[in-house]
């Protein structure tokens, strides 16, 4: 397994333990991070908010890795993510578009899909 796979795992794991690392080992200084519902953060500072935030009202209850693909210093990550926050539960899908610098995340985008799926013309 590489660094970079290593250090995504890291990262997730941290929101499933509620418990802050020291985020200037994952992100570069200038980081831009892209929530799946339009929320972005520039910086580690920015993110060290909105996680101290999330952690005081959200508790991540599975926070899956299904798949993680590579491309050069490009990986994608597809992931089920569930919690409860302010006492409502959330259960989607997603995929984040992770982009390094060396062994650090430059960027994070993340995308959304609903968890249940159909098959309309079944």
């Amino acid at each position: 397994m590489n660094q970079q796979i290593e250090l995504i795992q890291r990262y997730f794991n941290m929101w499933k333990n509620k418990k802050l690392i020291d985020l200037a080992q994952i992100f570069t200084p200038a980081v831009h991070y892209v929530e799946c519902y339009g929320a972005e953060y520039v910086g580690i500072q920015e993110i060290q908010r909105w996680i101290t935030h999330k952690f005081k009202v959200q508790t991540v209850t599975c926070w899956d890795i299904k798949n993680i693909y590579h491309d050069g210093a490009t990986y994608i990550v597809e992931w089920m993510f569930a919690c409860v926050d302010h006492g409502k539960n959330f259960k989607f899908d997603g995929v984040s578009l992770i982009t390094f610098k060396d062994l650090q995340i430059a960027e994070i985008k993340e995308f959304e899909s609903k968890h249940s799926h159909y098959r309309p013309y079944q």
